[in-house]
C-alpha cells in the first residue's frame, strides 16, 4: 500500500463533506429546517399571546340564551370595583361544571381586582363549612369575599328548577333556570357596599306579609328588611330608604298618616299596594296618597280587550307597560305585568308641584264597574266608567316618592309566575328608583330549557308533504332533465 493513500484518503473525504454541506440538497433542506423551526416558534409564541388573552375573546359564547355575556349592569359593578374581591369555587377535583368555571373567568376578566381560588369540599371539609356560614354545603357553589364581609352561593341558587302545572299533561312541570350573574353580581356589590338601604314594611292595619320568595329576593337584592309599628314612634326612622304598605285591610290613624306626609316632606319613599278601597273607608291612607298628587277613582275594572286579560277572566288584567325608569327593564325585556281586580288611580291636578307618571294602563275598551266585589255581571252597562285607566302610578314631589299600584295579587306567587317573574321585577326595581339604586334593577335568570316548535296538524301535514314528496320530486326531475340533455350531446 502507498504511503500516499491515507493523505489522498483524507483529501477524498474532506471533498465529499465540501461537496455535501455545499451541495443544492444540502441548502434545500436547511431552508426547510430553518423554515420548520421559525413556524414552531410562532407557534409557542401564538399559543402564549393566546393564552393571555381574556376568556371573553378566546371563548365565544354561542350558547341559545348568552349564558357567559355578562350585562352591563355587571360590567359597570365589576369594572369600578377599587378593592379586592376573591371568588372561591368550592368543587370536587375532576367534577367542575364548566358553565360556572367559565362565568367565573369571565368576571376576573372584567378586573385585577377578582381573583380566582378553587377548594375542593372534600379534601378540606372544615374550611369549606366555615365558607357555608352554616347553610347546606353543596358542591359547585361559590363564595365571594372581600376582606371581613363575604357571600355563600349555593349551587342550587345557581341552577333553579321552578315547578308549575302543565294543563296540557294535567300535572307538574318544570323550568330550568341559569341564575349564575345575578347571584355573583348581587353578592359582589353587598361585599363591598359597607352600609345596605334598610326597607320597612308597616304592620298592625291587617296588612299581606311579603312571601318568603319575595323577602329573599330584596336581600338578594342588598336590601336590609324591617317591620314598622309607627304608633309605637314619633317619626319613621331616619334610616328608611322607603316605607311599604302591602294591601292593609282597615285605615291607617290620624297620627301615622301625618307622620307618613312628614316623611315625604323630607324626601321618603312610599310604596303602596292596595286591595279594592270602598268610597269614604280609608281616608287617612287615602290622604298620604293625595297629598303626592294620586288618588283612586270608583269601581273596579273589568278588560274588554281579550289581549289585555287573561282569557276568561277579564278582571285580571294585562295593562300596557309605560316608560318610566321602574318600568324599562320590562319593556326592554318584553314582559308584561298581572294586576288582578285592579281599582282605577286618577292624577290629581290640585297638587301642582307633583310630577305623576302612569306606570300601567289599561286599554280603551276596558271599563270600571262602581259595585266594586259587589258587582252582579262583568258585562259592560251604560253607566260603567270607560277606560283606559291607570293602574299603577308613580308620583314625585320635592325629593318625596310615591309609587302605587291598586291591584292587592300584585305580589301573590302563583299570579308573579304567570308572568314570568315580571310582578316581582316591578316591586323590585320602584325599590331601586325610591332608593335611587340603578343597582337593584334585577338580572334576570337565563332559561337552560329545550326551545320547541309547536305546528298544528295541518301544517305538519303540509310540510310532510313538501319535504317528503315535493323537494325529493323536484330534485329527481332534475337529475332526469340533466342525464336527458347528456344523453342528447
Amino acid at each position: 500500500m502507498s504511503r500516499h493513500e491515507p493523505g489522498e484518503k483524507r483529501q477524498r473525504t474532506k471533498r465529499s463533506l465540501k461537496e455535501m454541506f455545499t451541495s443544492r440538497t444540502f441548502r434545500v433542506g436547511g431552508y426547510s429546517m430553518a423554515a420548520c423551526a421559525i413556524v414552531v416558534l410562532i407557534a409557542i409564541v401564538a399559543n402564549l399571546a393566546v393564552g393571555a388573552l381574556p376568556t371573553s375573546v378566546t371563548q365565544l359564547d354561542l350558547t341559545d340564551d348568552a349564558l357567559y355575556t355578562l350585562s352591563d349592569q355587571t360590567r359597570r359593578i365589576v369594572s369600578a370595583l377599587d378593592e379586592p374581591v376573591t371568588l372561591t369555587y368550592l368543587t370536587i377535583t375532576g367534577q367542575e361544571d364548566s358553565a360556572v368555571r367559565t362565568l367565573l373567568e369571565r368576571y376576573a376578566d372584567l378586573s385585577s381586582q377578582v381573583k380566582i381560588e378553587t377548594l375542593d369540599p372534600i379534601e378540606k371539609p372544615g374550611t369549606a363549612q366555615q365558607y357555608a356560614d352554616g347553610e347546606p354545603l353543596t358542591a359547585n357553589s361559590v363564595v365571594v369575599s372581600c376582606g371581613d364581609r363575604s357571600r355563600y352561593i349555593s349551587y342550587n341558587d345557581i341552577y333553579v328548577v321552578e315547578y308549575y302545572m302543565d294543563y296540557y299533561s294535567y300535572g307538574y312541570s318544570y323550568t330550568t333556570s341559569f341564575n349564575g350573574e345575578q347571584e355573583l353580581t348581587s353578592a359582589i356589590y353587598y361585599v363591598t357596599t359597607e352600609s345596605l338601604p334598610v326597607v320597612y314594611t308597616l304592620e298592625g292595619h291587617g296588612e299581606s306579609e311579603l312571601s318568603e320568595s319575595l323577602q329573599t329576593l330584596i336581600e338578594q337584592d342588598n336590601m336590609t328588611l324591617e317591620t314598622l309599628n309607627l304608633p309605637r314612634l314619633e317619626a319613621v326612622p331616619e334610616d328608611a330608604a322607603a316605607v311599604i304598605i302591602h294591601a292593609p285591610q282597615s285605615d291607617l290613624s290620624q297620627d301615622e298618616a301625618d307622620r307618613l306626609r312628614a316623611y315625604l316632606d323630607a324626601g321618603g319613599s312610599v310604596l303602596l299596594i292596595t286591595d279594592y278601597i270602598e268610597p269614604d273607608a280609608m281616608p287617612n291612607l287615602l290622604a298620604v296618597a293625595e297629598h303626592m298628587g294620586v288618588t283612586t277613582g270608583e269601581g273596579m275594572i273589568i278588560e274588554g280587550d281579550a289581549n289585555y286579560c287573561v282569557s276568561g277572566y277579564a278582571y285580571y288584567l294585562l295593562p300596557d307597560v309605560m316608560e318610566h325608569e321602574i318600568t324599562q327593564p320590562l319593556i326592554d325585556g318584553r314582559y308584561y305585568a298581572m294586576t288582578p281586580m285592579a281599582q282605577p288611580l286618577e292624577a290629581m291636578e290640585e297638587v301642582t308641584d307633583a310630577t305623576v307618571t302612569t306606570l300601567l294602563q289599561t286599554s280603551a275598551s276596558s271599563y270600571a264597574k262602581a259595585e266594586g266585589y259587589d258587582m252582579q255581571t262583568t258585562e259592560q252597562e251604560e253607566d260603567d266608567a270607560v277606560g283606559p285607566f291607570s293602574v299603577a302610578m308613580a308620583s314625585q314631589r320635592g325629593d318625596g316618592k310615591l309609587v302605587w299600584v291598586s291591584s292587592a295579587m300584585l305580589l301573590d306567587d302563583m299570579v308573579n309566575s304567570m308572568v314570568g317573574g315580571a310582578n316581582h321585577d316591578l316591586f323590585l326595581n320602584a325599590l331601586g328608583w325610591m332608593s335611587e339604586r340603578e343597582e337593584s334593577i334585577a338580572i334576570r335568570a337565563k332559561s337552560l330549557d329545550s326551545d320547541y316548535l309547536t305546528v298544528t296538524s295541518a301544517q305538519a301535514s303540509l310540510w310532510s308533504v313538501i319535504l317528503i314528496g315535493v323537494i325529493p320530486g323536484v330534485l329527481v326531475a332534475a337529475g332526469i332533465w340533466i342525464w336527458i340533455r347528456r344523453k342528447r350531446r
